[in-house]
């Protein structure tokens, strides 16, 4: 186990880095595009849509939480001042309140719970009932907007029968019931019948999959960094200008992604390629069913016991592991593109773990991160130089990734490491059972100067409460390694242990050495101690015991423990050492919290052995301005060397650039300034124009969705043919912001890429009931830089009422109870209904086109009933309603034998 301590050089003081210097090779083509937008002014639509007043709030999107389950990936909310302003309706859906919003009337009405405690919101009125407590509403704590009614969190905690606590640094609402919630029994059989995941709350709705065409060559997104800055130092100074452009779209046929990075001062160039394809339903390659193909820079999975995972200079790679799995069993590794000047920080299981800062090939990398049985949830908070915030989330069950009985995985890559060096990794997973697998490879790379290689084979039981693993490993001077592992949880810990015999066996986990490692034990403990409140105390224990030739040991102990609390985050990592006696040991805490609309973030890095002492103290403060600026102040100060720098930034995003400045003064006489901008560009293909932007874009998939209404009926927008306006979608799910413009197009940005994606039609947004999209949604694969284009066909729709009888002795009664069903041309059920006590029923949202009406087969056999006529509809393009259709049924003979 290769154990760090997280956050050991985390400069938390600004986070405003200079780029490096203009690329020339590449200027041309993208300078030009940088300048104009600088320059011009941003088209309407981008102008409607990002235009804010100086006091606009800021928006944002909340990963929801109710104990351990996952409710919404993205709700939509507003940051003003010290509040957050969440949906009322929307929130309310989700955590199954009846309440409903109008937000055009700025009305809300329903009940909490229970009938008997109704709830009515008049915001033009200025009044709130709850409880059947009328009181005067502060209108300062509620925004109407044209989805949803928005409301303080501070406000809706007393309303609702629930504690609603916002982490803003990770993009978090964690909703605390003070009394038990509908919703909470569902999810409580759901844990009792262990049928989802951690995110197994979201339904796959089964949308047709659109697949997104390549194109030879097409216009790429572009993110763009220019800085400059000057510096000076005792006598010396000197000045700097650097230029990085990332480029991702299609270039023959494949998707392409380019970074570019030169300094001019000290001519250093950095370039980074890769072509390839992503397919998550492994149709890639015939039959070779792969999901990833890869040229370029492309990055090698690490091996157990034998090699680690690397980033690449040039090669190839082919495999089909799933890409929401882990990488390898009990491994997984974490990487994508990092820009100047951003910095992201790795939370496992709620513990802050790791943090690393853009590198000069605009990446990063956290390799081989070990895994426990159970949740594993990785949340990576990218922090971006113009106060930009951005998570992404990964997470499994490590016991239900076992690989399905008679399917394979393989992954198959020959790179050129990032140190030159050649590397090759071959590696196959077979599963035997339900509870059996095994998988097994060759390795080949450069060790100490030599080449080597490896062969490896493992063997992993699935078993009712823990996975049991062997490994065994040989290399071709001769050298051999086995070792077993086991995986479990015991009263809500999870716990790993491994013991490895070695013999003459060396690699990039057991490094060549004088006095070589005979035999390893590790153990860790991952898991959460009980707290005051509804807060958590994260921790983790990681111990590596390795018996060397000479019968010393080296001993490596890494702990640590987060909590939350009364809006504080503190994290505390503790490494301690021993190596052949010689003991060490250090730490890093690590605090913040948010007081009065003021970011405060401080980390404390000391040493405890061989003597205690403070190494360095950071301290920073952000606050957000009006306008869209962030205001970063912050001091370092080191114990050791006496010195101390005082840093600040001001940054400012104008919507389609983003704009910041920085300077830093040290009492050693040190002192620098300087300026970046930031501009990300992508291309609207419906629109046919450029869109600008502060937030990266390259990165991530977008959608141009467009809505009209099909009078004719065939799914395509003929001439004539009208645009709607004002329809709104859902992504896996969630409810977006985003609706159509009077063009009936709008754009959806910073899709998640090289995975399945299901964009639904929000029924509600339409403010005519009458209308209803053919379609419910679709299913497609972003691709960075790539932006896929879909229709919805919109009707107008008709109801179907009527009444159903029940015919006996040659007289007709109304019956209630009846289950009725709308069949298509395709003979699909694509409508149902019940009928009332006194036999009414109605059938709404009925698109046009020919149908059949008929009672509910299951239900005429199960109650031994005989259907006496079905009916033939046509419902008409005009939504002209269809009422007083009856059907008739009666008791079958062998129902009511003479």
């Amino acid at each position: 186990m290769n154990i760090k301590l997280p956050l050991a050089s985390k400069p938390i003081v600004t986070r405003l880095a200079l780029a490096p210097a203009p690329l020339w090779a590449i200027a041309l083509a993208l300078t030009l595009p940088l300048g104009s937008a600088l320059l011009a002014t941003p088209p309407a639509c981008a102008q409607s849509f990002r235009a804010q007043p100086k006091d606009a709030p800021n928006l944002v999107l909340l990963e929801v939480r109710l104990d351990q389950h996952l409710l919404s990936e993205s709700l939509t909310a507003y940051q003003f001042g010290n509040d957050v302003f969440l949906p009322l309706g929307e929130l309310s859906k989700l955590l199954t309140i009846a309440i409903r919003t109008q937000p055009v009337e700025g009305r809300a009405s329903g009940y909490v719970l229970d009938e008997q405690r109704g709830f009515s919101l008049d915001v033009i009125g200025l009044a709130v009932t709850v409880n059947d407590k009328r009181e005067v509403l502060d209108r300062s704590l509620v925004k109407l907007q044209a989805d949803d009614i928005y409301v303080a969190s501070r406000l809706l905690s007393r309303w609702l029968p629930v504690a609603l606590e916002v982490d803003m640094s990770s993009l978090t609402l964690k909703v605390i019931p003070r009394e038990k919630l509908p919703l909470q029994a569902g999810l409580e059989r759901q844990d009792r019948g262990k049928r989802t995941g951690p995110r197994g709350e979201y339904v796959d709705p089964e949308f047709p999959r659109v697949a997104t065409p390549y194109r030879k060559l097409d216009k790429p997104f572009i993110d763009q960094t220019l800085g400059l800055d000057a510096r000076r130092a005792g006598a010396g100074g000197q000045t700097s200008a650097a230029y990085t452009a990332y480029l991702t779209g299609d270039l023959m046929g494949v998707e392409a992604e380019l970074y570019a990075n030169r300094n001019l001062r000290d001519k250093a160039t950095d370039l980074r390629w890769s072509l390839g394809r992503h397919d998550p339903d492994a149709n890639l390659l015939g039959s070779l069913h792969a999901r990833t193909v890869m040229v370029g820079s492309v990055p090698a999975p690490g091996v157990a016991n034998i090699a680690l995972s690397s980033t690449g200079s040039g090669g190839i790679t082919v495999g089909n592991r799933p890409l929401n799995q882990p990488t390898r069993f009990d491994r997984h590794t974490l990487q994508g593109d990092l820009p100047p000047g951003w910095d992201v920080e790795l939370y496992f299981n709620e513990g802050l773990v790791a943090f690393q800062q853009s590198r000069a090939d605009g990446q990063y990398i956290f390799a081989d991160l070990p895994l426990v049985y159970g949740l594993n949830e990785f949340r990576l908070v990218f922090h971006g130089p113009l106060g930009q915030l951005r998570v992404e989330r990964q997470s499994f069950l490590l016991e239900q990734s076992i690989i399905k009985p008679g399917h394979a995985y393989y992954s198959l890559t020959g790179q050129r490491d990032e140190h030159g060096k050649r590397r090759s990794v071959a590696q196959f997973d077979w599963g035997l059972t339900r509870q059996l697998s095994v998988n097994g490879g060759l390795v080949r790379l450069n060790l100490d100067g030599k080449e080597q290689r490896y062969a490896n084979a493992g063997l992993h039981g699935y078993l009712q409460s823990f996975i049991l693993s062997l490994d065994a490993a040989k290399s071709d001077n001769g050298g051999r390694l086995a070792q077993v592992a086991l995986k479990t949880q015991v009263k809500g810990l999870s716990l790993g242990a491994s013991h490895a015999e070695v013999k003459d066996f060396s690699s990039e986990l057991y490094l060549p050495r004088a006095d070589p490692v005979r035999s390893r034990d590790e153990l860790q403990v991952d898991g959460t101690l009980p707290s005051a409140g509804a807060s958590r105390m994260p921790v983790s224990l990681q111990v590596k015991r390795d018996r060397l030739e000479s019968n010393a040991q080296n001993v490596e102990l890494l702990g640590r423990v987060s909590a939350y609390g009364f809006g504080t985050a503190v994290t505390n990592a503790v490494r301690w050492q021993s190596n052949s006696g010689i003991k060490s040991a250090d730490g890093v805490l690590q605090a913040s919290r948010r007081v009065a609309g003021i970011g405060i973030s401080g980390q404390l890095q000391y040493s405890i052995e061989p003597r205690f002492a403070t190494s360095t103290l950071a301290i920073s403060a952000d606050k957000n301005l009006a306008d869209g600026t962030l205001l970063n102040l912050g001091v370092i100060r080191g114990f050791q060397d006496q010195e101390y720098r005082l840093t600040a930034a001001l940054n400012k995003s104008l919507g389609s650039v983003g704009i910041g400045v920085n300077g830093y003064y040290s009492n050693r006489g040190e002192y620098g300034v300087g300026i970046q901008l930031f501009v990300a560009m992508g291309f609207e293909p419906r629109r046919g124009h450029w869109m600008t932007d502060a937030q990266p874009m390259a990165p991530t998939g977008a959608a141009s969705v467009r809505v009209f209404l099909d009078t004719n009926q065939n799914g395509v927008l003929d001439p004539g043919e009208q645009p709607v306006e004002g329809a709104g979608f859902t992504v896996n799910g969630g409810g977006t912001l985003a609706r159509t413009g009077a063009d009936g197009i709008v754009h959806l940005n910073r899709l998640p890429v090289k995975q399945n994606v299901d964009i639904g039609f929000d029924m509600a947004s339409l403010e005519d009931p009458q209308l209803a999209a053919q379609q419910k949604g679709y299913r497609i694969v972003p691709r960075p830089g790539k932006v896929s284009q879909l229709d919805f066909a919109v009707s107008i729709t008709g109801e179907i009422d009527g009444t159903t009888y029940m015919v006996v002795g040659g007289q007709r009664r109304a019956v209630g109870d009846l289950d009725l069903e709308l069949v298509n041309a395709n003979r699909k059920v694509v409508g149902t209904a019940r009928s009332a006590s006194d036999g009414y029923f109605v059938l709404s949202s009925v698109v046009p086109g020919n149908y059949m009406l008929r009672v509910s087969e299951d239900q005429l056999t199960r109650l031994g009933l005989n259907d006496l006529g079905m009916h033939m509809l046509t419902m008409a393009s005009d939504g002209k309603f269809i009422n007083g259709k009856e059907l008739y049924v009666e008791a079958s003979a062998a129902a009511n034998p003479k």
